[in-house]
């Protein structure tokens, strides 16, 4: 099957997407710049941010399209444009996005969802969408979560937002993977003038991140037979690392079974249909340092064209992303919801009858 046969290249190109957006700064290799750069993102305590995804392009025949799920619900969306603003402090952990999802065409129609969170706490505002009948009463108003009665309900440990053990972290996981590719082949610098960037972000270095079909077998040759199993290690006698993902220890000795499992002519046999069948891959990552080595800009675009006897077309998404205010007074548009203007789950499915079923929280 196509999906399958594909599997070890999206895992490489999320693995590589990670590492570019992970952090990023002439005199010093790309290696040496991306670990300086996780570093000296850990002193972040708070900013401002805003971004934008969109698919620039989305070509498959409609006979294609009824036999791939996954790529009609693509094609539903393919004029849509997401984007969002926002704002984060670390202490107290006070963070807020405002989600908001453009449809073009004959329905026309944008939909904004701001989003507030708290260590223990989430609220959603309901949003007016006028296909829905939302009863006034609960109109724009906030649903409030409760992280910890959601955890307890659920049987799971409640979610933690830990900046500083995420990037120690992620400072651990990109020395493995640099430690295993040659990073001359993936990442370089490039003149701030020639990275095409807006005119309001000013940078004083661009790291770009370039990956193309030719450099997929290598890169996965290289997470399944060293960087995956140096991972799984890294995690295994990480127990701050597995509750940040969290993970349990029974988790990675399963992957670690799995991973062993896995034959070397199965990955060749894998490559070579992706090969045959993968016309064209591109990724491109810009990713902005600031005079201070901040990271505070990137952008990514990924294009693909696909030729197969199950599904041929071709995608292309761009995302970007900007953050601004580092370490300053961060400007909240919302703050955290109070009063009349916060409603429980129980009370929205209470004013709507029921319409949603009976929705569980705790799933």
């Amino acid at each position: 099957m196509f999906k399958r046969k594909l599997g070890f290249a999206i895992l490489a190109v999320m693995m590589t997407v990670a590492l570019v957006l992970s952090g990023c700064s002439k005199d010093k290799s790309p290696r040496d710049v991306l670990q300086s750069s996780i570093t000296k993102s850990a002193d972040i305590k708070s900013y401002n941010f805003k971004g934008s995804m969109k698919i620039d392009d989305f070509n498959f025949p409609d006979e294609d399209l009824n036999a791939t799920e996954a790529a009609a619900i693509v094609n539903a969306l393919k004029s849509a444009e997401l984007s969002w603003t926002g704002a984060y402090q670390a202490d107290p952990l006070l963070m807020e996005v405002n989600l908001q999802l453009a449809l073009k065409g004959d329905l026309a129609i944008t939909f904004n969802i701001p989003v507030v969170m708290t260590e223990k706490k989430v609220w959603v505002k309901i949003p007016n969408i006028p296909m829905l009948p939302i009863p006034e009463t609960v109109l724009n108003k906030f649903i409030e979560l409760d992280l910890e009665k959601l955890a307890e309900e659920s049987g799971q440990p409640m979610p933690k937002m830990d900046v500083s053990k995420s990037q120690k972290f992620t400072s651990d996981l990109m020395a493995i993977i640099f430690k295993h590719i040659e990073e001359d082949k993936y990442l370089s610098e490039v003149k701030v003038k020639d990275a095409g960037l807006p005119s309001d972000v000013d940078v004083k270095k661009v790291i770009q991140l370039h990956m193309d079909q030719t450099q997929i077998e290598p890169l996965i040759n290289a997470i399944v037979e060293k960087i995956a199993p140096e991972v799984i290690e890294l995690l295994s006698k990480n127990q701050e690392y597995r509750d940040l993902l969290n993970l349990k220890q029974k988790d990675l000795d399963t992957a670690k079974k799995e991973l062993a499992d896995v034959k070397s002519s199965d990955i060749s046999e894998a490559l070579g249909d992706m090969k045959k069948e993968l016309k064209k891959f591109d990724l491109k990552v810009n990713y902005g340092l600031d005079k201070k080595d901040y990271p505070i800009y990137t952008d990514a675009s990924i294009s693909a064209a696909i030729e197969s006897d199950e599904v041929t077309g071709s995608l292309g998404i761009k995302i970007v992303s900007q953050t601004t205010g580092i370490n300053e007074k961060p400007k909240f548009d919302i703050g955290e919801p109070k009063g009349d203007n916060v409603i429980t789950m129980e009370d929205l499915e209470s004013e709507m009858g029921g319409l949603f079923g009976g929705f569980d929280p705790s799933l």
